[in-house]
């Protein structure tokens, strides 16, 4: 029951978030018991996100979990969307920024786990 929400600095066309979510939807697996059926992602942009006092081309995901995942499954998950966002986006890892949140319990088609 993952939930994605990734924020870009850059506005993005139909076909590009497509993409991305196609991407993403297509990497969940690296992530034992997760996959894109049970996968939500939002994409949101054209955000004004600052470093240093500046702002910058970039992009910060939120990846929201039921119950804790292994550490090397998130870091090869990780890993490809740091690519992903590269080659789709042109954003270098640099200006990438992944928040992996683990939670006890999720409530979902009527029912809390």
């Amino acid at each position: 029951m993952p939930y994605i929400d990734i924020r870009v600095s850059k506005p993005l066309d139909l076909a590009t978030r497509n993409k991305l979510q196609t991407e993403i939807s297509g990497s969940m697996e690296l992530i034992p018991g997760k996959n894109s059926a049970n996968t939500t992602i939002c994409i949101s942009d054209n955000y004004t996100i600052y470093k240093d006092g500046q702002p910058i081309d970039s992009a910060f995901i939120d990846v929201r979990l039921y119950r804790e995942s292994p550490t090397d499954s998130k870091r090869t998950f990780a890993e490809r969307l740091f690519a992903i966002f590269e080659s789709e986006l042109s954003l270098p890892p640099s200006n990438v920024q992944i928040n992996f949140v683990e939670l006890p319990c999720w409530a979902s088609n009527g029912e809390l786990f």
